[in-house]
């Protein structure tokens, strides 16, 4: 045979091994992967065992083999239901082919039976590691009993995750713990998730308790560092997964972020998708937007759940979320807050005091035409909250109107209405004599989780929604007068403002905007670095000029063009309070976040006098912890010329226009809306729920 010949008969060899050999060293190499699962040493069958993207089951003697594939760093064992461990991965070494093997343990939980879990998300600690908020979850995990302990991602950065490991783990928590990768938690490396990876292991995995298959997956959107995965990585294991996971068995899923998807269709590689809902998804639980937050979707619960140590991006209460799932696997959930969850303690010398079910965050406490008004929040699943008018001689219920979620922000009363939005965009027209529904109209939220809105009414129009998608309504009838889907902003407890023809909208993390209030379009918008936090409600001074204050920084701005027309800068103070300023000719009275309330000069831009209240109770404002004094509460002025307002100390306030105090309450909770005068009277909402009369 010619030289010729044999060349082409060689060259389709050499590429057929070539291939060979590549598809070998894709799936992992030769041989791939094989071990043994037991349970307290004795062969355990039927249980996933995956590479990280194939997933396969044990045998009759608890063998597995598994192929491996090119971006193979660990062998995973799913414990299930009825089993648990701790030693779940096994980094892999693709010279080291068997003796994967995993030895699991009988849990204290049985296949099917009910269970909790503790989630808790962002912490976001430095190099300093935990702090003494730890100690606040080791006794909810004391007192629970959770099953596990999962932190959903934002550990944070390369100190935080060095720390974080050491200062929370299932040794020093008494409970297993698991962490989720978030999207600060991708640094600087070979790749974003290698540091992560090196401390805690892989980055999805699953795990059984009781009666539900668990799934830990990363961060879907890309971190701050590029992932060494792309999003087909991560889906194509969770098909295999799925397709291994008994059919009884309800999932819920774990991720640093929001669903992808509103129907949990998942799409991946060409064509392919993976509907969560056809594997029977029962909730999705998440962190990332630092909000507390539970939305009911398609049969889904979607569960975000803020930081434990301070106050949340949209000034959601600091705090962790026990979620419970029964053996029916319906779910309920309570949010535990740091550090105060009532009740609170019976105030000394109250004329009368009501407790309403759910708590008052940032609604103002309402007296109109002889009847008091207030509304609740119910932050867990199912919830109870909704509007209530009291009968200010006795704090008797006249009616109360239970709301589909919960009412965060403030609500209005006039011309015999009262007019309310819940966080999932309900607007509700009632009679406020009786509580009868008028109408009921909801509006668009646009990007926006909506956790507040920033409700007002003006001649006759109801501007509502929130930063991201701003709906005008009609009073009498709830009829859509225009819509602004701004899409942009994150959701604050900031109020509109309406000044002249302007309505002044407050979009967190993004602008103070103007819109015509007659057509939505928008006037003006200002980016400032100081202005673009957007925590406080703007005061107006005159018709021309806005008093903001947020950051660091007091503004004044030009209603009609957006333009700063005075910024002063206080180091060390914090003005993202919800509350609105009180301007009284050229003095201002200004709560902060951290410094209590701050009397100051407009003519000099100067604070005249700092007043100081007591050290926050529960931490609402963004970012704000440890030692803050936090005014989330506007100041009213009363009949006689003095100022009254309420602090996170749990204490209400009565001063002079000179700042000095002349009565303090001690009313024992939160107070983070405006308190009223009634008759020589003050009718207070504090956040455990209660409204309180105290004698003037």
């Amino acid at each position: 045979m010619s030289k010729k010949y044999i060349m082409l008969i060689l060259i389709p060899v050499v590429i057929i091994a070539a291939a060979v050999i590549i598809f070998l060293c894709v799936q992992g190499g030769a041989g791939g992967y094989s071990g043994k699962v037991t349970a307290e040493g004795k062969p355990l069958a039927n249980v996933s065992v995956s590479d990280g993207r194939n997933v396969v089951k044990t045998d009759d003697n608890g063998l597995f083999t598994l192929k491996g594939y090119r971006k193979t760093r660990f062998i995973t064992v799913t414990a299930p239901a009825g089993y648990t461990t701790e030693n779940y991965y096994i980094p892999a070494d693709k010279s080291k082919h068997e003796g994967y093997d995993f030895d699991l343990e009988k849990s204290s939980i049985a296949a099917g039976e009910a269970h909790s879990f503790l989630q808790i998300s962002d912490t976001e600690i430095g190099e300093d590691g935990v702090g003494e908020w730890v100690n606040y979850l080791k006794d909810i995990a004391e007192n629970e009993k959770p099953a596990f302990l999962i932190h959903t991602g934002d550990i944070c950065y390369e100190p935080g995750l060095k720390k974080h490991i050491e200062g929370m783990n299932t040794e020093n928590m008494g409970v297993p713990v698991r962490y989720t990768i978030g999207n600060h938690d991708y640094v600087d490396g070979k790749y974003g998730e290698e540091l992560f990876e090196s401390l805690y292991g892989p980055v999805w995995y699953s795990f059984e308790v009781g009666n539900v298959h668990y799934i830990v997956t990363p961060f879907q959107t890309g971190g701050d560092y590029k992932s060494g995965y792309n999003k087909n990585d991560r889906w194509r294991w969770l098909a295999n997964d799925l397709t291994n996971t008994d059919e009884s068995m309800n999932i819920v899923i774990f991720n640093h972020n929001a669903p992808p998807s509103d129907d949990y269709v998942i799409s991946y590689d060409l064509g392919k998708k993976l509907d969560l809902k056809e594997h029977n998804l029962i909730a999705w639980i998440f962190g990332h937007y630092h909000y507390n937050y539970i939305e009911e979707n398609e049969g889904v619960l979607n569960i975000s759940t803020a930081r434990p140590d301070c106050g949340g991006i949209d000034s959601s209460v600091s705090g962790a979320r026990m979620v419970h799932i029964s053996e029916a696997w319906d779910i309920t959930t309570d949010m535990i807050y740091y550090d105060f969850n009532g009740p609170a303690p019976e105030v000394q010398g109250a004329k009368w005091s009501a407790q309403l079910d759910g708590n008052v965050l940032f609604c103002n406490t309402v007296v109109h035409d002889n009847k008091v008004y207030a509304a609740t929040v119910d932050e867990d699943y199912p919830r109870t909250c909704g509007i209530y008018c009291l009968n200010p001689i006795d704090g008797s219920v006249m009616w109360n109107f239970t709301t589909k979620n919960s009412v965060k922000n403030n609500i209005v009363v006039e011309n015999g209405v009262l007019i309310a939005q819940d966080c999932d965009g309900n607007v509700y027209c009632l009679d406020s004599h009786n509580g009868s529904e008028k109408w009921n109209t909801s509006v668009a939220l646009g990007s926006s989780l909506n956790t507040s809105s920033g409700i007002c009414v003006s001649d006759g129009v109801v501007y509502t929604g929130c930063a991201a998608a701003v709906t005008a309504l009609d009073i009498n009838t709830g009829e859509k007068l225009w819509e602004n889907i701004r899409n942009h902003g994150e959701a604050s407890p900031a109020e509109f403002v309406t000044v002249g023809d302007k309505l002044i909208v407050s979009s967190h993390w993004d602008a103070l905007v103007a819109l015509d209030k007659n057509t939505g379009k928008e006037l003006w918008e200002n980016k400032d670095e100081d202005i673009r936090f957007r925590s406080s409600t703007p005061a107006v001074v005159n018709e021309n000029t806005l008093l903001v204050a947020d950051s660091d920084a007091v503004m004044l701005v030009d209603a009609n063009t957006g333009e700063i027309t005075s910024k002063t800068d206080f180091e060390g103070y914090n003005f993202s309070s919800s509350a609105q300023p009180l301007v009284a000719g050229d003095i201002a009275y200004i709560p902060t976040a951290n410094k209590g309330l701050v009397i100051m000069n407009l003519k000099n831009n100067e604070i005249v006098k700092e007043v100081q209240v007591g050290k926050a109770m529960l931490y609402t404002a963004p970012y704000t912890s440890g030692d803050s004094m936090t005014i989330e509460s506007s100041l009213i002025s009363l009949s006689d010329g003095s100022l009254l307002f309420g602090a996170s100390d749990g204490k209400l306030y009565i001063m002079s226009a000179d700042g000095e105090m002349t009565k303090t309450y001690d009313i024992g909770a939160p107070i983070f809306g405006s308190a009223a005068e009634y008759n020589g009277n003050i009718i207070v909402s504090d956040c455990s729920g209660r409204v309180v009369c105290l004698d003037r």
